[in-house]
């Protein structure tokens, strides 16, 4: 049930991350993100684990989309500052750091499907938010390949981090 929860939330704070987003309005994208985060922690037997998985997703992605600001790849809306990828951007990234350990732990011991998947779902995600208005893809088939690729590589990395930490931390209460 808790798999299922966590499912819903992230899709339903991706939506609220990108409209707002869209609509210049990023708080919403904080508020969500912030209630997720206290529900999340409050139902995961692996809190340490994701307390960390949130800190090297949010410092990875904010530099991983920052490095695609920067290289005119992609414009996002509702910035705040001119060289770092907006607070929303890092609301994605903990969003999605929370379901390395729960909705997605059916892929833990999957490294190359994990990467096959985010070789699809990476770039659909970032063209539904251009679509929704929230970034714009400056050269979209280079964007888009480029964060196919990144993604395929750095997701199964932190889900190696997530499996790790989770052991140490499943090792610490036995």
């Amino acid at each position: 049930m808790a798999n299922i929860f966590n499912f819903i939330a992230f899709q339903l704070v991706w939506f609220i991350s990108i409209f707002s987003a869209a609509a210049e309005s990023s708080r919403y994208a904080l508020i969500a993100t912030a209630l997720f985060i206290i529900i999340q922690l409050w139902l995961s037997p692996w809190k340490k684990t994701d307390i960390k998985l949130i800190l090297l997703g949010l410092i990875a992605g904010m530099l991983l989309d920052s490095i695609w600001l920067n290289t005119m790849l992609m414009n996002y809306a509702d910035k705040t500052f001119v060289y770092l990828a907006p607070w929303w951007i890092g609301c994605l990234w903990i969003n999605f750091m929370l379901t390395l350990n729960h909705s997605l732990s059916w892929l833990q011991h999957k490294p190359a499907l994990l990467a096959l998947l985010c070789i699809v779902a990476a770039p659909l995600s970032y063209y539904a938010g251009s679509e929704a208005g929230a970034v714009t893809l400056n050269t979209p088939f280079l964007a888009l390949a480029l964060v196919s690729i990144s993604w395929a590589i750095w997701i199964p990395v932190l889900m190696r981090f997530a499996n790790h930490w989770r052991k140490r931390e499943e090792a610490e209460h036995a």
